[in-house]
């Protein structure tokens, strides 16, 4: 009866064992390539310089590729017409992947909130486990541009961690998009 009892206590063992891998490997289980999730949502470096700012950031797999979508906030008492930003994709073996800089053409009212769907398309394959950082870079309106200088250093700096660098933003006078006939003076 000893014996029995001995085969039946590493028989529990080993099922035990059995299980408890099993279900530790089910919860890593990473998504192969082609499979994209719908959404993927995207951490967002703020800039309180700017005169924007973003929430609710998240990519979206249309028939295209990768869309961003996210609300932006005007905070200034003129329209915004168009930012650019930075991307960075890192891999599930926390691997840069990619930085993208795209510009978008927006029209937002003074102090007022958009919901953005890029018309930029992203060929990424996003899988399980990646991470996503987004940095705002410029921001124009009809008077002033406002840039985050070394962009890419602030965005992996915060990727690998270092908190320590704060992303700041300079402003100079938009001369590039100055309405045609309208004058300025510059003291």
């Amino acid at each position: 009866m000893n014996n029995i009892f001995r085969k039946t206590i590493s028989a529990g063992f080993v099922l035990a064992a059995v299980l408890f891998v099993a279900l530790g490997a089910a919860g890593q289980r990473k998504l192969p390539k082609s499979e994209n999730p719908d959404i993927a949502p995207v951490e967002v470096v703020q800039v309180l310089e700017l005169p924007v700012s973003l929430s609710d950031v998240v990519l979206r797999n249309t028939e295209r590729g990768y869309v961003l979508k996210c609300s932006i906030s005007n905070n200034l008492g003129t329209p915004i017409v168009g930012m650019d930003y930075l991307l960075l994709v890192i891999d599930a073996n926390n691997s840069k992947e990619a930085i993208i800089s795209v510009s978008e053409k927006l029209q937002i009212k003074a102090y007022g909130t958009k919901d953005l769907v890029s018309k930029t398309a992203f060929g990424l394959n996003v899988t399980q486990g990646y991470r996503l950082i987004l940095l705002p870079n410029r921001v124009f309106d009809g008077e002033s541009i406002w840039e985050v200088p070394k962009a890419g250093a602030v965005l992996e700096a915060f990727a690998a961690g270092d908190y320590s660098v704060t992303p700041r933003a300079t402003q100079v006078t938009n001369l590039v998009d100055t309405p045609i006939g309208s004058a300025r003076v510059i003291d």
